[in-house]
């Protein structure tokens, strides 16, 4: 039996739950840098500004409501955006390197943090069978597909921001650690990178990458 609950037909309820997990997995992960970037002593107005769980500030038209409702309603079963992007001020750091590698593993981090609290508490909760196109109206049917799809979200989210393409989190702890030299050849090559990564993502080759990290908490909630 499958630990989350997940309805595969398109629906209002349903677009309304994924957009929403979506948008909490993004909030989340931006939240969760801009905190720790301003623990580490960045304190520039704009880390402040997103240092915040008020999904608002970290809206970005296209990458948080344009893309994001494009795939909602072609019924894809990722959701993926992005978020309005800020600049760390990396010069309050007094670990640079090590400071740089914290602050963008805390975004990856908590996603995955939320998908372990979510997935938790489904076990705890028990398995029930639910029927494509359930009643929404069913206070019990709708906390758990809440919860299943804030855990999706979130598992999704995580594991896309560890692959390294440019903007991702990944990329940016890749880059922090390359030598001058790799780095700035990697950054040449930033156009390139994307589009293969596109097509990857496009064609579905990184399904299984992204069905790898739900299996582990497919996994954990069997525990």
């Amino acid at each position: 039996m499958e630990f989350l609950y997940l309805d595969s037909r398109f629906s209002l309820p349903t677009a309304m739950l994924k957009y929403l997990g979506f948008l909490i997995a993004i909030t989340m992960s931006q939240a969760a840098i801009a905190i720790v970037a301003r623990k580490k002593g960045d304190t520039s107005a704009q880390t402040s500004q997103m240092a915040t769980l008020n999904p608002l500030p970290h809206i970005e038209l296209f990458g948080t409501v344009v893309i994001p409702f494009i795939l909602i309603f072609a019924n894809s079963p990722l959701v993926i955006g992005w978020p309005k992007q800020f600049s760390i001020e990396t010069r309050y750091f007094k670990k640079i390197k090590s400071d740089i590698n914290l602050v963008y593993s805390s975004g990856i981090l908590i996603n995955f943090l939320i998908a372990l609290i979510c997935t938790v508490i489904l076990k705890f909760m028990g398995n029930i069978t639910i029927s494509q196109g359930a009643d929404y109206s069913s206070p019990e049917i709708l906390s758990r597909m809440i919860l299943s799809y804030i855990c999706f979200s979130n598992i999704v989210i995580g594991a896309l921001n560890i692959l390294p393409f440019p903007g991702s989190s990944g990329w940016k702890i890749l880059i922090n650690n390359l030598s001058y030299d790799l780095s700035r050849k990697a950054q040449e090559k930033q156009m390139f990178i994307y589009i293969v990564f596109l097509i990857l993502l496009i064609t579905g080759i990184l399904d299984f990458y992204f069905y790898f990290f739900i299996n582990l908490f497919r996994a954990i909630n069997l525990l």
